[in-house]
């Protein structure tokens, strides 16, 4: 047959099928179209044929549509095509979608002469006669089937006279690859940056080796794994004796997939792609094990969840990421702008969506095709509105990555998309322990299905799926106060003046940096019974070092010793001046809070009636406070207190009621006078940080801690003893008395057998 090219396809049609096969069944059913049918799905090529007997005059709407979906129609003409008017109907309907979809027909003449079909002789003109008898009111119509027959017949197509059929199949199929290309031409355009991926694939793939190997890529939604997959099966297909690409495994039954791999590919040499799996019991019924398959045989797998690749069957596996920027940008400009340079008028509006979508296949190429030929007025309008309202087609996506979650999991995802994203991962652990989340296990399985990243020991996910959890909680209830989880400020805000919440608020972060004044009545928190997550922050930057590992808590003691400046506490106080008051009698903040994080706190104390035992975290830093509560009072589960800056505080308390204590941090509390001396034998405490306590004169007169690590009383200027040390320390790795009073250490410093660092200096 005559190589003719594929016509580029609709760019905004939806294809569904690959092949439409138009038949006279009584002719080909059981034969030729059958084998036709069996080796193009062997290829992988996905084909519809209507195998149910057809009966009255009229084609059913369901063939219309199928032919509407599919890029290409092979016509059968047999010897009694035309006998048929349902045959006759599809072909007319081919012919359409010829001219507007850009669909493409190839003839195939089983057993008949083309000029028989083109000039209706013979068999056809016998039809014909029949068909003008029949239709004799209604002329317009056969004359419109003769015209699809004479123009489809001078299209270039196979005759099947003196050919073997298999040959003849195995030429068709071979053709119809080709022009279909899986990816399409226009697709091919934008398959920015996958030579690289495929590369790394194909490596993993081992092609020369004549083994059985099934490899696995790995990623979140919209990530590219479908794109890579349809590049390696186009370029490595034809070196397979049969090939099966089996997409959207997740959505589609596995009975017909089980059949046709067992069937027709069993001990041969194959490639068969599953793409986006979802359960392991998928992988079980399709691929079963290597024994399946013949020497040299690939299966690549598809799925979001790591897991699921440590299925033993799989030898290797691949992380899908994001594109690097300059591969983002090109592949957004493509479409929106249709060719892969940025428009200089739009270069600022480019690297806004780009910062929105970061770098996501999926997002990029939705946003991008929204804006195409839209004005620069249009593109602002549109890149602000994605912060109230964010894409629907990219969020959907998304949202299918987290449907299988189970409550604990998707909780965890929840609390850190609102509040705990790039905090470190063992800090959080503790405080959605305490929380009664699984959180081990729950955050294991968040990593394998692509939802959540670790990266040095902090917990990451991207921008968009972070947006998707924020919507999920927001489509809780249109009441704000109902909502589990709030950030938004102006909802916060609203919530708070109005002291609207309730019972149903589990989490609130309100940052409240470019705020004007606010002023809450105490009673606004007086319903929130189950709140177990406060932060309020009113500061630019938070460096959280206290929640470093050990080792780099030494890095961070160490470097700052050489940096310190005692004014930079007094103008970082200034600066950060609290603009959130409360007015009242404040007597009550939920007993089932852990973590209450409070900038500015704007009161002298704590509520008197306030009991949190479960408690992890308290961090107070800049705060209004002179003492926290008088007495001893039972914080059991308080790991981190953090007081940094609070200017006013000038005593601590009994730490005797906090026994699982681990890092106490008060650097820069100004006009603190003393600790209490309880802390001294504290059993647990690792971390103590009293740096720029200018006022600080009294610590304890003998201390045993037995976990302590570090210890820092850089510039407590007024400090002039350091304390006997009553048993071995000898956990102590660092200690820092630069800036003190102190001139000599007493003997029993010898106590602190683990020393490997001790500043002096004056």
């Amino acid at each position: 047959m005559a190589s003719s090219s594929f016509s580029s396809f609709s760019s905004t049609h939806q294809w569904k099928y690959d092949v439409f096969l138009s038949f006279r069944g009584e002719d080909t059913r059981m034969g030729f179209t059958d084998h036709l049918y069996a080796a193009l799905r062997q290829k992988g090529i996905d084909t519809f044929m209507d195998d149910q007997l057809r009966r009255g005059e009229q084609i059913s709407p369901a063939l219309l549509t199928a032919i509407e979906n599919s890029r290409i129609s092979v016509i059968v003409f047999s010897e009694n095509y035309a006998s048929s008017s349902w045959c006759l109907d599809e072909l007319a309907k081919i012919l359409d979608c010829v001219n507007v979809l850009g669909h493409k027909a190839l003839p195939v003449f089983y057993k008949v002469d083309p000029s028989h079909v083109k000039r209706q002789e013979g068999c056809y003109a016998e039809a014909f006669a029949k068909c003008e008898q029949i239709y004799r009111e209604n002329m317009e119509k056969v004359n419109k089937w003769k015209a699809a027959l004479t123009e489809v017949a001078t299209i270039s197509g196979w005759d099947s006279r003196d050919r073997h059929e298999a040959k003849l199949i195995e030429e068709i199929v071979g053709d119809i690859w080709n022009k279909l290309d899986r990816t399409s031409s226009s697709c091919r355009n934008v398959l920015v940056g996958i030579e690289s991926r495929v590369k790394k694939m194909n490596d993993l793939l081992c092609i020369e080796s004549l083994d059985v190997r099934m490899v696995g890529i790995w990623g979140m939604a919209g990530i590219g794994k479908t794109t890579i997959v349809d590049a390696i099966y186009e370029q490595i297909y034809a070196l397979f004796e049969g090939s099966c690409f089996i997409p959207n495994v997740r959505e589609k039954s596995r009975k017909d997939g089980i059949s046709f791999i067992k069937d027709r590919l069993h001990n041969k040499k194959v490639l068969i792609i599953l793409d986006d799996v979802d359960q392991q019991e998928q992988l079980e019924g399709l691929v079963g094990n290597r024994d399946w398959f013949g020497p040299g045989s690939r299966v690549i797998i598809t799925t979001r969840d790591r897991h699921l690749l440590t299925y033993p069957e799989v030898n290797e596996t691949y992380e899908a990421t994001e594109l690097e920027n300059d591969e983002a940008l090109e592949l957004f400009c493509r479409h929106s702008f249709r060719h892969k340079d940025v428009s200089e008028d739009f270069k600022q509006l480019s690297g806004r969506a780009l910062d929105y979508t970061r770098g996501l296949p999926l997002a990029l190429k939705v946003l991008g095709s929204s804006l195409h030929t839209k004005s620069k007025c249009e593109w602002e309008s549109e890149l602000a509105k994605l912060k109230q309202f964010p894409n629907q087609k990219v969020q959907n996506v998304l949202k299918t990555s987290l449907e299988g979650l189970d409550k604990n999991d998707l909780g965890i995802f929840l609390d850190v998309a609102f509040f705990y994203k790039g905090h470190n991962k063992d800090f959080v652990g503790e405080i959605l322990e305490s929380c009664g989340f699984f959180f081990s296990t729950g955050i294991r399985n968040l990593v394998d299905k692509s939802l959540i990243t670790i990266l040095e020991k902090k917990l990451w996910m991207h921008d968009l799926l972070q947006e998707t959890g924020w919507e999920i909680v927001k489509q809780e209830s249109e009441v704000l106060g109902k909502r589990s989880r709030l950030r938004i400020h102006e909802d916060i805000n609203h919530i708070l003046t109005t002291t609207t919440g309730t019972e149903a608020i589990e989490g609130m972060f309100l940052d409240s940096i470019a705020s004007k004044e606010l002023n809450y009545s105490v009673d606004t928190f007086e319903k929130m019974k189950r709140l177990r997550l406060l932060k309020v922050c009113n500061m630019q930057k938070d460096g959280s070092s206290e929640y470093l590992s050990v080792k780099e808590l030494k890095a961070h003691a160490h470097d700052s010793w050489g940096r310190i400046n005692y004014d930079w506490i007094e103008r970082n106080y200034l600066y950060t001046q609290c603009r959130l008051h409360l007015y009242g009698n404040f007597k009550f903040l939920s007993n089932e809070l852990r973590s209450l994080y409070w900038h500015g706190y704007p009161l002298n104390s704590l509520p008197s009636n306030f009991h949190p035992e479960k408690l992890v975290e308290l961090n107070m830093c800049f705060s209004q406070l002179k003492q926290l509560w008088e007495g001893s009072k039972a914080f059991e589960k308080l790991k981190f207190m953090k007081l940094s800056q609070s200017q006013h505080l000038t005593k601590t308390p009994d730490f005797s009621g906090a026994p699982n204590l681990e890092r106490l941090i008060l650097e820069g509390c100004t006009s603190l006078v003393e600790v209490h001396p309880s802390i001294g034998f504290h059993k647990k405490l690792i971390f103590l940080n009293l740096d720029g306590c200018k006022n600080f004169k009294s610590f304890s007169t003998s201390i045993h801690m037995e976990s302590l690590q570090i210890l820092t009383l850089s510039g407590c200027f007024k400090l002039n003893k350091f304390p006997e040390v009553q048993g071995n320390m000898e956990h102590l790795l660092e200690l820092s008395l630069e800036g003190t009073a102190i001139k000599g250490l007493p003997s029993s410093i010898e106590n602190l057998t683990g020393f490997a660092l001790l500043n002096l200096k004056d």
